[in-house]
């Protein structure tokens, strides 16, 4: 699964996307949010997210400026080591979830194409 995350790549677009949809999505109604996959990253790990897009030496952007999704995995999880021990490995597993769902929307399957349309 997650050789997966090595094959694709998302714009420099798309992410903006992604981290603009991440918090809306802490922002909707909770009737909304229900219809959407879960996403359970704060505002914080979002800034985090963001800004290690431009400053990470191992995961940012590439040269293209886009960013593969195993190194937005990696941004992922390495925001969420700043989260307290009773959600950390709830957040990481979701992290590995919601970037596998990414990998299928890129694909062409609906479920967390609001992320990044």
């Amino acid at each position: 699964m997650m050789n997966s995350f090595r094959q694709k790549q998302l714009t420099e677009h798309q992410f903006a996307q992604l981290i603009g949809k991440s918090k809306l999505y802490q922002c909707l109604p909770p009737k909304e949010r229900k219809l959407l996959p879960s996403l359970e990253m704060t505002d914080s790990h979002i800034n985090i997210i963001a800004r290690n897009y431009y400053r990470d030496e191992a995961f940012s952007r590439g040269s293209n400026n886009g960013i593969n999704l195993w190194n937005v995995y990696n941004l992922f999880t390495g925001a969420n080591k700043s989260s307290y021990i009773d959600t950390f490995l709830d957040r990481a597993t979701n992290a590995t979830d919601f970037i596998y769902g990414l990998t299928e929307a890129l694909n062409g399957s609906n479920g967390y194409s609001w992320f990044i349309e």
